[in-house]
């Protein structure tokens, strides 16, 4: 059983280094913006990149969605303003069918400090959380990860600004 625990997050991180992720060098940005705690304090900037940003929908896969930030916070403030934000954009069913998964993904957030980066990376139809580029989780599915980038660009985002900013429409 041991064994077990042991090669399932070795063989997430080999095929991420392997290539199941794009190299930092395939990304481009797209967009970007500040990211507002409370709507006017600065508390860090998130990028939308793709490998081509010409494209008629910017959220479609392969994205990644990066956040760094210039102060601490603390890992259940990202898992608990990540459930607020899915429960707020999807429908009762679709929360209460996706909620273990969320709480699963959600679980892998880890306290940061000024300079960490988070990023999601969507992708061959999975959504992959990563913390300074080194992989932390990721969820299989289409539904989930569209579910889960509601977050910022569902009909109630974390920010308006931010996800008109993200999108190019400032």
């Amino acid at each position: 059983m041991a064994t077990r625990s042991l090669i399932c997050p070795l063989l997430f991180s080999l095929a991420c280094l392997l290539g199941n992720t794009a190299h930092a060098s395939d990304w481009q940005l797209c967009h970007r913006s500040d990211v507002k705690a409370l709507r006017f304090i600065t508390v860090g900037e998130a990028r939308l990149l793709r490998q081509d940003c010409n494209v008629d929908n910017l959220l479609a896969a392969p994205m990644r969605l990066e956040f760094s930030y210039y102060r601490e916070v603390p890992g259940d403030a990202f898992a608990k303003a990540a459930m607020n934000f899915l429960e707020k954009n999807l429908n009762d069913k679709d929360f209460e069918q996706l909620k273990p998964r969320f709480e699963g993904f959600n679980s892998h957030y880890q306290d940061i400090g000024d300079g960490d980066t988070y990023a999601m990376v969507y992708q061959d139809q999975q959504l992959f959380l990563m913390l300074n580029n080194d992989p932390l989780t990721n969820e299989q599915g289409d539904r989930f990860a569209k579910a889960y980038l509601r977050i910022w660009f569902g009909e109630k985002p974390y920010s308006d600004n931010l996800k008109e900013a993200l999108l190019g429409n400032p």
